[in-house]
């Protein structure tokens, strides 16, 4: 009975069906999602809110939420919901403040969660068990779990390591039921229920036909259902998968922008092809679960990767013209993380220059997402029943050959002559739309006029691909190119390109989205469109470059207009002091040390200050030092790299079982995530600190590392004194003279074991290092 009671009440939200259109609802009506991750866990406790009220007059009505299982179950005896060990584990006041808000939810309880973050989301005490095969090195770094990085290209086998665990088995299903029992009071505003992170990904990842990685998923699905039952959508976040349309649960995409400024050709062919193989699903919506027209600030940059701001809007709107019906902003801010809590390729800064910056306060980036917001706002539900009209389709033909012989370059072949004839639509200004003939319903396939078989060479269709085939040979024209069935179709945009005629259900017109990706205005002549024996009008208008516009028939609406802005000058940490409170006074001539948890994450920081000058040590994050501030002029020293990461002079190899190590060894680690033992030290007239680690993993024998800071009254430069058991490094990344065109400098050195150094860091100049107190380097 009480099961039943909860099966109950995870009901808000389902897929509907209008005239064979699969539509998104929301306690019964269509609802458009336009999500933004909130990372509370990266958040201050005091901020939660006026974050939040900040995502809403962005337009957001759902909020995504990763449910990070090592950050609420920190060890094998603590689970903490109500924030009892860390404020910002206090799932019921974030929920009840969400509640209130007026939002929506997507959960993703992982049992995996990715996200640049410390092992991935897993319990580093369950890491540690011989079952998981990972080195202690591995888990210490925060590596995510060796089986999830298998994943990455080798899914089934990495599906059949789970589910071979049972160690994994048992306490992956104990934290789902736990965490999603939990948060059963407020189940009526969870709208989609993620399963891990980044399953089913990438076009090389043996995902097909893949029967190891169909049966790890649905046993993450029958988990899950065990608690909300079988009415709240399950997905999986995932990005060009191999057969879309195979997924055991709906399938949701990621897209991220490539390294370019400016979104121009590479990136909306990437993101058109990308977005339609999502629409290969049938009977499902198209929903984007992670986008951002950008990327991540890595461990060893002090600014995230440039990136022009109407990105955002070129790449909201090409989505939208491939039937998008939910787009998840990840992230729609930039926040810090906890101390020691980043994994090694990430950086302290949690910064994609985002919508909202770390404070809060709107970024270049935060007008074209509000814009689109308005959009969502003004049209959401008449947006969430809108399909694209087919000019002709595109056969994704992945599922159509026998799987032995679909290697990984075969479907590289695949994927190239398959976008080949998906740009050769657009510069055509033709509406095309993926079907996979394996999986695609009667709906899918009605009304199709001409039928596109991208050519990879003689191979012999599966006997189920053929016979689909040969049914439609009556009923359309089929070829290998666009240019071989045009003739059979015509634009139903009028000939304008990177538009897309949006209809009803019943198939009537009712919006037509355009975009200009070009560097200068775009003229739109007056047109015609005639469509079903009717004539409607777009009328001559003028598109600003990286802007769009939506017609609604009827009514004109400009959803984003936004100039090219460049700023590329880096963010320097001074941010960061302004999101650092609880300093206590300090006389004039004296100089103090102290503890307190000034970046409200619930770690262990500490302070040195002078009135001059002031020095922050993480403790919790390798005893480095994030901030070294001019107290006069509030410019900082450090970077969000951090200064003193400690590591051997010989550090350790790359493990074999890091499949994915090539990709994030961008820096060294060293003890950069480390618990360092601090205590401040009573040294009178000096400031002092001592901070001491043992690493057990990083030679044959545990590594004693020290670390003594020192700030003597008056002072504008400080010194730590360094030594180490075994012959060690010491890495800082400080910011160079004004004059330096650079980011950073980095200052890096090594010493023997047993012998001390005494490195110096001053307003005045670079630091130096010597082998003697005081002495000369």
């Amino acid at each position: 009975m009480l099961l039943a009671l909860l099966w109950s009440s995870w009901k808000t939200s389902a897929i509907a069906h209008d005239n064979g259109t699969p539509v998104f609802t929301v306690d019964g009506s269509p609802f458009y999602v336009y999500a933004a991750s909130f990372f509370y866990e990266r958040t201050p406790r005091d901020q939660w809110r006026t974050d939040l009220e900040s995502y809403r007059a962005l337009g957001m009505n759902t909020i995504d939420l990763y449910l990070i299982w090592n950050w609420h179950e920190p060890d094998a005896h603590t689970i903490d919901f109500d924030g009892h060990t860390n404020p910002r584990r206090d799932l019921h006041a974030l929920f009840s403040m969400i509640h209130e808000l007026g939002f929506k939810v997507i959960v993703r309880p992982g049992p995996v969660i990715r996200n640049e973050w410390r092992n991935g989301g897993y319990p580093d005490w369950l890491l540690e068990r011989p079952e998981y095969q990972m080195p202690l090195h591995d888990i210490l770094e925060g590596r995510y779990p060796a089986t999830a990085t298998l994943q990455n290209a080798h899914a089934d086998a990495a599906a059949d390591e789970w589910m071979h665990n049972a160690t994994h088995l048992r306490y992956a299903s104990a934290w789902l039921h736990d965490v999603l029992t939990e948060i059963e009071p407020w189940s009526s505003d969870v709208i989609a229920i993620a399963l891990d992170d980044d399953q089913g990904a990438y076009l090389d990842n043996d995902t097909w036909p893949a029967p190891h990685w169909h049966a790890y998923i649905d046993w993450l699905k029958s988990t899950a259902q065990s608690v909300v039952g079988t009415r709240v959508p399950l997905f999986i976040n995932t990005y060009q998968m191999k057969v879309t349309a195979s997924a055991p649960v709906w399938a949701w995409g990621n897209w991220y922008q490539s390294d370019a400024y400016r979104i121009e050709d590479h990136d909306i062919a990437q993101l058109a092809f990308s977005t339609a193989l999502l629409q290969t699903q049938p009977d499902l919506p198209v929903m984007t679960s992670e986008f951002q027209a950008g990327w991540l600030q890595g461990a060893d940059e002090t600014a995230p990767r440039a990136a022009a701001p109407e990105n955002t809007t070129l790449a909201l709107h090409e989505m939208l013209q491939f039937g998008a019906h939910g787009v998840v902003n990840f992230p729609v801010q930039d926040t810090l993380n906890p101390a020691g809590y980043e994994a090694p390729w990430a950086n302290w800064f949690y910064a994609w220059d985002a919508a909202l910056t770390l404070q809060g306060s709107p970024s270049r980036r935060f007008v074209p997402t509000a814009a689109f917001g308005q959009l969502i706002k003004r049209y959401g539900p008449l947006l969430a029943t809108l399909t694209p009209t087919t000019d002709l389709a595109i056969a994704w033909l992945g599922s159509a050959y026998d799987p032995s012989v679909m290697t990984n370059d075969r479907f590289a072949a695949l994927a190239d002559a398959t976008i080949a004839q998906q740009q050769r639509c657009r510069a055509l200004a033709l509406t095309c739309r993926f079907v996979d003939l394996r999986y695609a319903s009667h709906d899918q396939l009605r009304g199709i006029r001409a039928l596109v078989l991208p050519n990879i060479g003689p191979l012999a269709f599966e006997p189920c691909t053929a016979a689909v085939l040969n049914s439609l040979r009556s009923k359309m024209a089929i070829g290998s190119t666009v240019d071989a069935v045009r003739r059979y179709v015509r634009s139903s945009t009028g000939g304008i390109r990177d538009a897309a005629l949006l209809v009803t259900p019943e198939g009537q017109p009712a919006v037509l989205d355009v975009f200009n990706p070009g560097t200068s205005p775009r003229q739109i002549t007056k047109t015609t469109l005639s469509f079903d024996g009717r004539s409607f009008t777009v009328p001559a208008m003028i598109i600003r470059p990286g802007s769009a516009v939506d017609i609604p028939f009827g009514h004109a609406f400009e959803s984003a207009i936004f100039r090219t802005a460049s700023n590329d000058v880096p963010i320097t940490s001074k941010a960061f002091l302004n999101n650092a409170r609880g300093f206590q006074p300090v006389p004039p001539g004296t100089a103090r040390a102290y503890a307190d948890d000034v970046y409200r994450d619930g770690s262990k920081t500490f302070v040195l200050d002078n009135g001059l000058v002031r020095v922050i040590v993480s403790a919790d994050a390798g005893a480095r030092a994030f901030v070294f501030e001019d107290l006069k002029t509030q410019h900082n020293l450090f970077t969000t790299i951090g200064a003193l990461r400690d590591d051997v002079a010989s550090p350790q190899p790359m493990s074999p079982r890091d499949y994915i190590g090539k990709y994030t060894h961008p820096f060294p680690a060293g003890t950069f995530n480390r618990s360092y033992q601090c205590a401040v030290e009573h040294h009178p007239p000096l400031a002092s600190l001592l901070c001491a680690y043992d690493a057990p993993d990083l030679a044959a024998t545990p590594v004693h590392f020290e670390k003594e800071f020192t700030l003597a009254p008056n002072a504008t430069s400080f010194t730590v004194r360094l030594g180490a058991s075994a012959d060690a490094a010491s890495i800082s990344a400080v910011l160079p003279a004004p004059s330096q065109a650079k980011p950073y400098d980095l200052f890096s050195f090594t010493y023997p074991a047993g012998q001390p150094r005494w490195a110096t860091f001053s307003l005045q100049g670079p630091p130096t290092v010597s082998a003697n107190p005081g002495g000369s380097p």
